[in-house]
Formats: structure tokens, sequence, C-alpha cells
């Protein structure tokens, strides 16, 4: 996955589209799992399958989707990112989630879609506070 952006050039040869036609779906360690961000563009964010793909891209403008995985007190290393979900459950919620993203994108555009994508989030937070 740190090389993802041979993989990307190679598609968009192949298959003759722009960086801005791409979406690159990302885990972020960083983010509470399930959470999903969606930017138009943007930094790497330290995360180094979009360092790859903005290298051989040559342009941070292409749209991103990060995928929350992160869990509170978790190491954050590389053992951690490998290691697979305990809750089966949670990971068919994140899969779900991730293909409405996706359908959002593709229906109504990034800019659109981020608000819907990205309002969920808060939307979610909102209803765990409460339950608390």
């Amino acid at each position: 996955m740190n090389n993802s952006g041979i993989a990307v050039v190679q598609a968009m040869k192949q298959f003759s589209f722009e960086a801005r036609d791409i979406v690159a779906i990302v885990d972020d360690f960083n983010i509470p799992a399930g959470t999903m961000r969606l930017r138009e563009k943007g930094s790497s964010g330290g995360h180094n399958g979009l360092k790859s793909i903005i290298y051989h891209l040559e342009t941070e403008e292409f749209p991103r989707l990060r995928v929350g995985i992160g869990e509170e007190n978790s190491a954050k290393d590389r053992d951690f990112v490998l290691s697979s979900f305990e809750d089966p459950e949670q990971i068919k919620q994140i899969i779900a989630r991730g293909v409405e993203a996706m359908e959002q994108i593709m229906e109504f555009g990034v800019t659109k879609a981020m608000n819907l994508v990205n309002k969920k989030n808060s939307d979610t937070v909102k209803q765990e506070e409460q339950v608390d």
C-alpha cells in the first residue's frame, strides 16, 4: 500500500482518466474507527500510501476518503495498522459507510458529498454524546 502511487499512475494510463477523477480511500488511525473524512485535496497527513500517490501524480489535487481505524489508548504503530479488527460487526458497518460515501460522491460530486459524509460524522458524535 505504501507504493500505491505506481498502480494509480498505471491505471490512469491504461484507462485514460485524470487525477481529479480518482478517490483515494485510505485508513487513518488518527481518527476514531468508523469515522469518515472526505476532502477534495490536501497533503498526505503522514499517510505513506497518500505520499506515494502525491509523489507519482505530482499533485495533491485529488479527492481522498479517510476511513478511521483508530481506537482510544491503542498503540499507533505498524503492528496496530496491520492487525485485524476484533469486532466483525464494526468492520461491516465501516464498509457500509464507505460504500455509502462513494455512492454519494458518484451521485452528488465530491463537494456536496463532503457535506453529507462529514456531517454524518458530527451527527454520530452528537448521538454518542447523548447516550453517555
